[in-house]
């Protein structure tokens, strides 16, 4: 059984080390701007990273892919493929709810309510983006039940999920990078199934979520 676990921040220097350890066959790649190219004049930092977390599959081969922002911080000891594999219980994919909301409709609300300049992690993040219209397709598809919300933060997928990521993936390049609205949509296509990580991003036994120190740090 080998696992890969995958990072990235693009357009600053990285906020910190990410050192896991694990018993498990393990491999560790941490994109940044020293190992990747630019793209810069094709594609913006917040999408490019997409591309690890999405498709490291399409470039690493492994049975399980671990995804962790650039915010988080792994707590000393934690064995993160160990977690996994006590998660999945046979399931290809291990997620966070979200601790607040429900839905796509509600976070698609939120977002459009606080896309304003006086708040810049919105602002810059979502000035533009197809909120609206993304959310609207998504409702139209009478497949589509509105009932489930995930924080990706932090998630994990087995190999056999890779079309499903594939897909995900797309949706961020045809509508909005706020690739929270899209997973769900994917994940009910895809009729997959999932098992939930204990806790909450903001409160679990593996990692410390450290958003605000992160986006302290000056970005191109």
């Amino acid at each position: 059984m080998k696992f890969r676990i995958v990072s990235a921040h693009f357009g600053s220097k990285k906020p910190w080390d990410i050192t896991p350890q694990s018993k498990h066959n393990f491999s560790f790649k941490y994109y940044d701007d020293n190992n990747t190219h630019s793209r810069e004049m094709a594609m913006h930092t917040r999408l490019k990273s997409k591309i690890p977390k999405m498709l490291e599959w399409r470039f690493h081969k492994a049975d399980w892919y671990i995804w962790m922002d650039s915010s988080i911080r792994i707590n000393p000891q934690s064995d993160l493929p160990e977690e996994v594999l006590k998660t999945s219980q046979g399931a290809p994919l291990c997620l966070f709810k979200h601790p607040s909301l429900h839905t796509i409709e509600e976070e698609a609300q939120v977002i459009t309510r606080k896309t304003r300049p006086d708040l810049p992690y919105f602002y810059e993040r979502f000035k533009g983006e197809p909120i609206n219209q993304q959310i609207n397709s998504y409702l139209a598809d009478s497949n589509f039940n509105d009932n489930a919300l995930f924080q990706m933060t932090f998630f994990a997928y087995h190999y056999s999920a890779r079309y499903l990521m594939q897909e995900w993936f797309l949706q961020n390049c045809i509508f909005t990078i706020k690739d929270q609205l899209s997973f769900p949509y994917v994940l009910t296509k895809s009729k997959l199934k999932y098992s939930l990580f204990s806790g909450s991003v903001a409160n679990n036994h593996m990692f410390k979520w450290d958003w605000k120190s992160r986006e302290q740090l000056p970005r191109r």
